[in-house]
């Protein structure tokens, strides 16, 4: 905020010192004050030191000093609005959001088109959590802002006060704006997160109060229960929206993916194939759906199996880069690494930063004898592989803090 506040504040002062040089400090002040057209060099002088030391204490962030400067000036010229602004900008910084907001509140009234006034308004009203008077400053404000800085500041109150004012639309609109111009920001991706989050939660709600016992309920409690790891009790929810709408897409591929991840019994496979071929009985176009089984194929060591599998999926969504490095894998397990190259290339292309298909494209350059190119990927995967354990860590960290003495991860041979 150091260039917002540099390049929208200080307006006064600088009004101040023109007409001090300009020996007309007379016409900042009311008539009241001064009764006569001239000033004397004394209140001239005085003017310029308040002026000059007010400037200087909100440059180097004495905000203190900065409003005891102001509040001299406004005694001066109560009437001015720049006096009243720099001062709200000063209280602002200080973290006092009701003085700020009283007084840009001031200066508007004195001179509505006092831009900066306008926007520190918002956002004092927004600190003070008045959220209901704050949005509609800020949703103006962000829209006509040029100043990245101030316009990022404007943005995140306004996501703020408009969730507390029950607008997720505002909400949404504003995190995908505030995305496409600070796309990397942490502080910005952790905020939309939360609004995602929270967006998600009252929407839950919603349909548990709206339908209880509708299909939808239970196929989100599923969704639920599977997250928690509770793989039975989710999939009793996914049977009971299934005895609502038999014929409802993704709910058979979901027990399939059940089955994969709760314990194996001897026909736990046979019953996850059983899931996966329904769900393509309902959608043949179910490109999840014939990956699994080709990954199914894949561990029965049916080779040709998988690759039709592993094809199919690439035919129903191209873009689907697991589903190429599966049709590579087969490929080389088949005994055909040269025509396992070109779709294990694409899957690279689609998904650089996998370190499966690195390794597997490695091995493919291996068996036919491109033995620099060989190398090359399985650098590449030694480096995804890295970059994707040191993510997992990072994640680990924020939530449980680190691992004392963690071992490091190797490849594979």
């Amino acid at each position: 905020m150091a260039q917002a506040r540099e390049s929208h504040s200080l307006s006064f002062c600088a009004a101040v010192l023109v007409v001090v040089a300009c020996g007309k400090t007379v016409a900042a002040l009311p008539p009241a004050q001064h009764g006569t057209s001239t000033t004397s060099p004394s209140s001239q002088a005085d003017v310029y030191r308040i002026a000059s030391a007010a400037q200087a204490a909100m440059q180097a962030g004495q905000y203190p000093a900065a409003i005891e400067g102001f509040s001299k000036l406004l005694k001066m010229a109560p009437q001015v609005a720049e006096a009243h602004a720099d001062l709200g900008m000063a209280c602002y910084f200080s973290g006092r959001f009701a003085d700020a907001a009283r007084e840009e509140q001031e200066a508007l009234r004195l001179k509505p088109a006092l831009t900066h006034a306008h926007y520190f308004l918002g956002l004092s009203l927004a600190e003070n959590h008045q959220c209901k008077e704050a949005f509609p400053y800020l949703e103006k404000d962000y829209h006509r802002l040029a100043d990245l800085q101030l316009k990022r500041k404007i943005g995140k109150d306004a996501v703020r006060c408009a969730m507390a004012l029950n607008h997720p639309g505002s909400a949404v609109e504003f995190v995908r704006e505030m995305d496409r111009s600070h796309p990397d920001d942490p502080e910005l991706l952790y905020l939309s997160s939360h609004v995602y989050s929270a967006l998600a939660t009252r929407q839950a709600f919603r349909l548990l109060k709206a339908a209880p016992g509708s299909y939808q309920a239970h196929r989100m409690n599923a969704e639920v229960l599977a997250q928690q790891g509770k793989y039975g009790e989710a999939e009793e929810e996914y049977r009971k929206v299934l005895a609502l709408n038999p014929n409802l897409p993704d709910i058979h591929y979901q027990l399939g993916r059940l089955l994969l991840l709760g314990p194996r019994e001897t026909d736990t496979l046979q019953r996850a194939r059983q899931e996966f071929d329904r769900e393509l009985a309902i959608d043949p176009k179910d490109a999840a759906a014939e990956f699994e089984l080709g990954e199914l194929a894949l561990e029965a060591r049916s080779w040709g199996e998988a690759a039709r599998r592993f094809r199919r999926a690439t035919q129903i969504q191209p873009g689907y880069a697991p589903a190429w490095t599966g049709l590579g894998k087969s490929l080389t397990a088949a005994g055909n690494p040269q025509d396992a190259i070109v779709p294990l290339q694409t899957a690279a292309k689609l998904d650089p930063d996998d370190p499966e298909v690195h390794y597997q494209l490695s091995f493919a350059y291996r068996r036919v004898g491109r033995s620099q190119e060989a190398l090359k990927e399985l650098a590449l995967y030694r480096q995804t592989h890295e970059e994707m354990l040191q993510t997992l860590r990072n994640i680990r960290n924020e939530m449980v803090g680190p691992m004392p003495g963690a071992p490091s991860a190797h490849s594979p041979n």
